[in-house]
């Protein structure tokens, strides 16, 4: 299942390596990331996983063992690797806070902590790694200049994702057109620019918003490398 998470990655998407083999048959799925941090670089970030559109059909994968050869994990399963994660991320320098949800009716998972600063949001990610085994940092980091007020989101395409997709069959690649990825970035001053070409500043001025479709992800047809710089 590791192979199906890496590019997800986004520090985040610990949940996935434990319901990755559910997505591959999941009509659509939304995935979204929230970080708020203040001009320090220090706060908060959580993730999302929302199934609830395909709530029927990953009910019945669940009451499966296995599938097309990926072996599908009971709820109890989800819930111990969940909790094991949330053990491992408090013990992490700089993470605080940690808590999930996980809704076993709507099929939704939810991750969140504090960071005290970027580094252990980074730290975050190696965590995760060494957790399921996978490579986040390679593929996504973050880096926050105080005296500028510069928030950098670096990025990597790697096709290993891109080459587990193209052994499904057509039918089941179809499936992912109705999923995205969000990504939302808020903090406490205002926001000056931002590089993304797909991303959009909200009405205040304090929130930037990017929502791309997980299939373009996945073939490296979009990126989500971003310069934010806030207003001194």
């Amino acid at each position: 299942m590791s192979k199906n998470t890496g590019v997800y990655t986004h520090r985040f998407f610990f949940f996935l390596c434990m319901v990755a083999g559910c997505l591959l048959w999941s009509s659509c799925f939304d995935l979204v990331e929230e970080i708020d941090m203040n001009h320090q670089g220090a706060g908060t970030i959580k993730a999302t996983l929302n199934l609830s559109k395909s709530r029927t059909q990953v009910a019945s994968l669940l009451k499966m063992k296995r599938v097309n050869g990926i072996d599908i994990p009971s709820e109890a399963k989800i819930k111990q690797e969940m909790e094991k994660t949330v053990r491992t991320l408090k013990s992490t320098p700089g993470i605080s806070h940690v808590q999930y949800n996980l809704d076993f009716h709507n099929y939704i998972a939810s991750l969140s902590c504090h960071f005290d600063n970027v580094q252990a949001l980074n730290e975050f990610s190696q965590t995760l790694s060494d957790q399921f085994k996978i490579q986040i940092t390679s593929y996504n980091s973050y880096r926050y200049d105080p005296p500028s007020h510069t928030f950098k989101r670096s990025y990597s395409y790697t096709d290993n994702l891109a080459k587990e997709f193209n052994k499904i069959s057509s039918e089941d690649q179809n499936l992912f057109n109705e999923a995205y990825y969000t990504n939302i970035m808020r903090f406490d001053k205002k926001i000056q620019s931002q590089s993304h070409k797909l991303a959009k500043i909200s009405a205040n001025k304090q929130a930037v918003l990017l929502k791309i479709k997980a299939i373009d992800l996945i073939k490296g047809t979009t990126s989500l490398a971003n310069r934010i710089i806030l207003v001194k």
